[in-house]
């Protein structure tokens, strides 16, 4: 993948629910799920024994809904997979930007465990 690092959101602000980006890619994975690339994210990828965080991206100006069922770390690159509510993928356009919420209550059960 030939994409800037995805700037990580939080961890300038670990609490932090919501966020803006620049949609930068689709992606078809090898198991056929679609992955979006952002330039940032506020999504906490699967790790250290942590689940990812799920939720919701929305494209501005449209009616593009993404639901973010499982995120992903690769090579500094952060993967957003899930699938589009209702509308068609191939219409998207680079660089639009997206507003990113994460599910709060999945979030905090996740952050909990392990303490």
């Amino acid at each position: 993948m030939d994409y800037p690092p995805t700037k990580l959101d939080y961890h300038v602000d670990m609490f932090k629910l919501q966020s803006q980006a620049r949609f930068l890619s689709l992606l078809k994975a090898e198991d056929g799920r679609t992955a979006l690339i952002l330039d940032s994210t506020v999504f906490h990828p699967q790790g250290g024994g942590q689940p990812s965080d799920t939720g919701l991206i929305e494209f501005a100006g449209s009616d593009f809904k993404f639901s973010v069922q499982d995120v992903r770390s690769k090579d500094g690159i952060v993967l957003h997979y899930g699938v589009f509510q209702g509308s068609n993928p191939e219409d998207v356009e680079k660089g639009q930007q997206v507003h990113l919420l994460v599910d709060e209550p999945r979030r905090k059960l996740n952050s909990r465990q392990g303490r």
